[in-house]
């Protein structure tokens, strides 16, 4: 049986940002948009058409597509939780230019020069802000850890990971949401109408299960932290049905 814990549609989009993020995202904006106005910013600002411009492999070769203007239209559909996150997708965007296009090739070049224009802008937002880089990699420890060969996941840690997810704040969701989109998209399922998403517990990839997991518990220990123990069976045993969250205003 599945673990799953369903979420709505929207709670990326419409969280509430919290007051270290919301400065350090709203420059990340402003950098987005000074990045897409550059006259060379042409092949970066919309997904590349590899189909019409018949780059048959470059799916093949790049396994995660991005731009500019995605990146843009996320910030402004608030589907960061933090400036860090960002950054990660703008970096992505030059990273695959240099994996696709040859060494000291045009477009390779022009990728080198935005990335260095943005790190240096990026530098100074995080000498002023606290980036949430401590957030975005919790967890990874234990990953690495465990990346040296395959861990099975038991069944009851998928318990009770589906459990603790219930317990978290409409942020803290929107931020596992979003950290899944990322990196185990088949981890999401639209379900009816389409206003409300499923988390596929038994989907998760073994190492992004691990951090998710660590984030989670981290969450939930913390705000446990006055109690005499973390709530563990929440839900155990039922852990495959679903649950709503509404969205919030």
């Amino acid at each position: 049986q599945k673990s799953r814990r369903t979420v709505d549609a929207n709670s990326r989009t419409s969280f509430t940002m919290s007051n270290s993020q919301e400065e350090p995202l709203k420059r990340m904006s402003k950098l987005v948009n000074s990045l897409m106005t550059k006259p060379d910013a042409g092949p970066f600002r919309e997904p590349v058409d590899w189909r019409e411009l018949e780059l048959f492999d470059y799916p093949k070769l790049i396994k995660k597509m991005m731009d500019l203007g995605t990146v843009k239209r996320k910030l402004e559909r608030k589907q960061y939780a933090t400036a860090h996150e960002c950054a990660q997708d703008i970096r992505l965007i030059w990273q695959n230019c240099l994996t696709y296009n040859a060494d000291g090739s045009d477009f390779w070049l022009l990728a080198k020069s935005f990335s260095r224009r943005f790190e240096d802008r990026f530098k100074k937002i995080k000498g002023e802000y606290d980036v949430g880089e401590d957030i975005v990699t919790a967890g990874k420890a234990d990953s690495k850890a465990a990346s040296g060969g395959a861990t099975a996941i038991t069944l009851d840690s998928k318990a009770q990971l589906a459990s603790k997810i219930f317990l978290l704040s409409g942020m803290e969701l929107s931020h596992v949401v979003t950290t899944i989109e990322n990196r185990c998209p088949k981890a999401l399922e639209q379900v009816g109408d389409s206003t409300h998403i499923e988390i596929n517990v038994d989907a998760l990839d073994p190492r992004i299960f691990m951090d998710v997991e660590k984030y989670v518990k981290d969450k939930v220990t913390s705000r446990h932290s006055n109690t005499d123990q973390v709530p563990e069976d929440v839900n155990k045993g039922g852990s495959s049905g679903s649950s709503s969250k509404k969205k919030k205003k």
